[in-house]
């Protein structure tokens, strides 16, 4: 039997946490394992689902009040049938008839009043409550200034017991920035805002001095440069046509970067340090180990760190 997952496969969509690899691509599209799940999802051979071998199967696009009120309704249809149906036999076996016409049938009879209620016990008001409790929902949310333009949103929003939120610029852009740095047990501050190196600059937390130059900064942010194998680089932006920085690697040594670039590191400067060795990052370790070459060297950089002989 074909393995769920071969050992020697990676799959689209997964994300890589940690180390280096190469791989050869042997499937794309819909042939790749996702591709395969979006034609279980929508049917064999991607053909719609069906229900009742007619109509359409909406249930995957389904709310929980929608999936509700259609199991409802079954039940309500189901119950209203089987009422119809005792009714009808007892009335057949009274023989009930027409009153105002006495030589009808009683079977006759019978189905046009089984029919009548099966029509009546048709809850048909119920889409109507729905649509004006979810529109006072939708008129309450306005007097606290959220817009909401579909009424399934109001459910939703109703449904949640717990909202997650984090700082402009994490989640809604994907940016992560510097704002303190501590270096020989002294605090600074990072000003400037993304990715952008030009703007900005770092200073000391007690009289805001400029830091720039300072030992513990420039050693530290290189020491962290060293690390990092994330690059920043200066792109078009198509639509305006202005430049701007935009990192390539992991989003968070982005902010690093971007930092030793405010002391005026070079984006060439880690090539100037050999690495010899590389410890990836592992969750269970909680760091990264890196050992570059610094040999022939009196000083860690230019205003950093001295080195001893050797």
């Amino acid at each position: 039997a074909e393995k769920l997952t071969p050992e020697n496969m990676v799959f689209s969509g997964c994300s890589v946490t940690n180390g280096k690899g190469r791989g050869i691509v042997v499937e794309t599209g819909m042939g790749t394992r996702i591709g395969r799940i979006a034609k279980l999802i929508a049917g064999e051979e991607g053909e719609q689902k069906k229900k009742c071998f007619c109509l359409p199967d909406t249930s995957a696009n389904q709310t929980p009040l929608q999936a509700n009120l259609e199991h409802l309704g079954g039940r309500i249809g189901v119950l209203a049938i089987v009422v119809c149906v005792v009714i009808f036999i007892f009335g057949v076996a009274m023989k009930r008839t027409d009153p105002s016409n006495p030589d009808t049938a009683p079977w006759l009879y019978m189905i046009l009043i089984a029919v009548t209620l099966a029509v009546a016990a048709i809850p048909e008001g119920i889409p109507l409550c729905v649509t004006i409790s979810l529109s006072i929902g939708c008129k309450d949310m306005v007097k606290k200034h959220v817009l909401v333009r579909k009424l399934a949103a109001v459910e939703t929003l109703g449904s949640a017991s717990v909202i997650c939120s984090d700082k402009t610029g994490t989640l809604t852009e994907g940016k992560m920035t510097m704002v303190k740095l501590w270096a020989g047990q002294v605090p600074y501050s990072v000003d400037g805002k993304g990715f952008d190196p030009t703007v900005g600059r770092i200073t000391r937390v007690d009289g805001g001095a400029e830091a720039g130059t300072e030992l513990p900064v420039r050693t530290t942010l290189l020491s962290a440069i060293l690390c990092c194998n994330t690059t920043l680089l200066t792109l078009q932006d198509e639509e305006t046509g202005e430049m701007r920085y935009e990192p390539r690697g992991n989003s968070s040594e982005a902010p690093i970067v971007v930092a030793a670039r405010k002391v005026g590191f070079a984006e060439e400067t880690a090539n100037a340090y050999p690495r010899i060795l590389e410890v990836p990052f592992s969750s269970s370790r909680k760091m990264m180990l890196t050992v570059s070459d610094v040999s022939g060297r009196t000083s860690l950089c230019d205003g950093g760190m001295p080195l001893g002989d050797g």
